[in-house]
């Protein structure tokens, strides 16, 4: 069997402060959070695992620099929805390099962006594969 036969997935370790307000968080938002002990939980969505949480004691909010891409067929229709939720969100934005993107950031400092293909795109620049 070649490499090129298998199935790969990614899922980003986000560190977290402190793991009650992250789960909390993500909840608010619609993910479906499983915690495996007090310092480690999964992350999903709609059944599919999407990312994990890591409890770092002393993680610096100010200078966490994680962060993470949630590729999703319409970002306005998670937009909307998050919006819902109360948690800070920034605008949607077509941006140059042909996606419509939001982001927002868990009480760790964890950046997570959001996009889907946008109509916006460059002239020539082709869109990046879902």
């Amino acid at each position: 069997m070649s490499i090129t036969d298998t199935h790969v997935a990614v899922r980003p370790i986000l560190p977290v402060a402190a793991m009650e307000p992250a789960i909390a968080f993500y909840r608010r938002l619609g993910f479906e959070v499983t915690s495996w002990d007090k310092d480690y939980a999964w992350v999903g969505w709609d059944g599919h695992e999407l990312l994990h949480l890591r409890q770092v004691p002393g993680l610096d909010h100010a200078a966490n620099a994680s962060s993470c891409y949630l590729h999703v067929d319409d970002a306005d229709r998670w937009h909307r929805t998050w919006s819902l939720s109360g948690v800070e969100i920034g605008p949607p934005v077509d941006e140059p390099w042909g996606m419509r993107e939001f982001a927002v950031t868990d009480p760790s400092g964890n950046l997570i962006r959001v996009g889907s293909p946008s109509t916006g795109a460059e002239p020539g620049r082709p869109l990046p594969p879902l």
